[in-house]
């Protein structure tokens, strides 16, 4: 083996993220797989924010709210981005990604909550 080799074998571990080992929690799971199914099928576009918005809830909210949901759905967005990033790295049991499926799935409910079902995620 090559010192070019050895190093690379060295720093292989570098800029991976960390295993969970107990893995993504079961609510967290189902919503990754509810997710990344919508992302394959082309249902959710991870450019377009208007992707992940039902319209029928969406048109019937004031001006206001939907100004706070566009920029919610842009954020929520690049967060998608991210996780399909790591799925496709072949990441779906770090910790990383456990966080960001969470950090989702718990501002969709909470706008949610504000707004009823404007998400179709």
């Amino acid at each position: 083996m090559s010192q070019t080799d050895d190093k690379q074998a060295q720093f292989a571990h570098l800029n991976q993220p960390l295993k969970d080992p107990s893995g993504v929690k079961e609510a967290n799971q189902k919503f990754l797989d509810d997710v990344l199914s919508k992302i394959e099928k082309g249902t959710v576009n991870l450019f377009s924010p208007s992707s992940l918005l039902n319209q029928a809830v969406y048109g019937k909210l004031s001006e206001q709210i939907q100004g706070k949901i566009d920029i919610d759905a842009i954020n929520l967005l690049a967060k998608l981005r991210d996780i399909k990033g790591l799925h496709d790295f072949g990441q779906t049991d770090s910790y990383q990604m456990e966080n960001l499926v969470e950090n989702v799935r718990l501002i969709k409910e909470r706008i949610e909550a504000e707004a009823g079902d404007v998400f179709i995620i």
